[in-house]
């Protein structure tokens, strides 16, 4: 409750008519389907509503509860493809039920009227978030695809690369296009497909999951800015995937948001794992002090203990921020792709850098532009 009421207090409700300042609170997420819940978020509105509005009619806190309420139910009502059109309710019905909830007074015929015309006219809906940019690429995606759509999920940034097959070999520089996008759990390796209905299509080939990744940079006769992507883990640093860039600029600023998704998806895997041995040390040390009554007390203790002092993998530094997914932080436009304006050198994902605050970066949220008719054409 505490955050929910930090998250209301950051909205400015003044001289705003209560449907509208509803809408505004609504659009910045999505409405549950429970009315307990429903229930506590239109009090903590009323209570805002009314601090920002301390002279409005009406003012009473218990007013504005109840008719957010039922301002939502009818949004609902009229907008829900489950309800008939002549089963809808009508404005003569609306203003029916919220008859004496001023105090014991009705509220005014036209201020009801006023708000469901506004509420029958455009429908609550939240607006774009980061799930609303995966979802728009995965209706371009096309192939035997994975599931793309996730809460945690986030689209970090797109590069135009070019796979090599064969190192000792000269290939055209433009050959074996592909359009990688990267998000922040996963690489995603597509092909230009064409186009259906002024919309590019993308066919899904392959895709890789950030943790446990490593990537080198080497230049070759043949490929003067390549990028090697390996798996950590494998003690032979087995290839993923080779690519080309077309200059030092796109690789350097890819390697670079790369490198970075990278570390944070292994710290967040290290915190996930040292939780899960947090509650198995928990659990075994709770079974560790029930009496063994077949005497073999010290065979037990020692299992519990080597499970106990089981070396786990300590980072170098502290962690000195917290990782979320900042929604509330994201900033969705609509225009082109995010330009390359970085020049660093990477090597590989063992030299611990620190983080650049980057609009890409869990940190700061992430400010992701795309084109209307063609996502991420560039």
């Amino acid at each position: 409750m505490q955050v929910l009421h930090a998250f209301v207090n950051e909205f400015d409700f003044h001289d705003m008519p209560i449907d509208v300042a509803l809408r505004k609170f609504q659009s910045s997420f999505r409405l549950p389907g429970e009315a307990q819940k429903i229930e506590q978020l239109m009090k903590v509105f009323g209570q805002r509503y009314c601090a920002t509005n301390p002279s409005s009619s009406p003012s009473n806190v218990d007013t504005i509860f109840i008719l957010a309420f039922a301002i939502i139910m009818l949004n609902t009502d009229l907008h829900s493809r489950n309800i008939k059109t002549e089963k809808k309710m009508r404005v003569e019905q609306f203003i029916k039920n919220l008859r004496a909830i001023d105090d014991g007074e009705d509220l005014d015929v036209n201020y009801l009227s006023e708000i469901y015309e506004r509420i029958r006219a455009e429908e609550f809906r939240p607006d774009n978030d980061h799930v609303t940019q995966v979802a728009k690429f995965e209706q371009t995606l096309i192939g035997k695809k994975p599931i793309l759509i996730a809460p945690h999920r986030r689209l970090v940034c797109y590069c135009r690369l070019y796979e090599i097959f064969d190192l000792s070999k000269r290939d055209r520089l433009t050959a074996h296009q592909r359009e990688v996008f990267l998000f922040n759990d996963l690489l995603v390796i597509t092909k230009i497909s064409g186009k259906k209905r002024q919309q590019l299509q993308y066919q899904f080939r392959q895709a890789f999951r950030l943790s446990g990744m490593n990537l080198y940079l080497f230049e070759t006769t043949y490929y003067q800015y390549g990028i090697r992507l390996v798996r950590k883990p494998d003690i032979n640093q087995t290839n993923l995937i080779t690519f080309n860039a077309r200059n030092e600029h796109d690789r350097t600023k890819f390697c670079e948001d790369l490198k970075e998704a990278i570390m944070e998806m292994d710290e967040m895997e290290g915190l996930r794992i040292q939780s899960e041995l947090d509650k198995l040390r928990g659990s075994w040390s709770s079974l560790a002090d029930i009496p063994n009554n077949n005497n073999n007390n010290n065979n037990n203790n020692g299992v519990v203990s080597s499970l106990i002092d089981y070396p786990t993998n300590k980072r170098d530094r502290p962690l000195s921020r917290t990782l979320s997914n900042s929604l509330l932080d994201m900033t969705l436009t609509m225009g082109i792709p995010p330009t390359f304006n970085h020049h660093t050198t990477i090597n590989n994902t063992s030299d611990i850098l620190p983080y650049r605050n980057s609009q890409c970066s869990v940190d700061s949220g992430m400010v992701i532009r795309i084109q209307k008719e063609n996502l991420f054409n560039k």
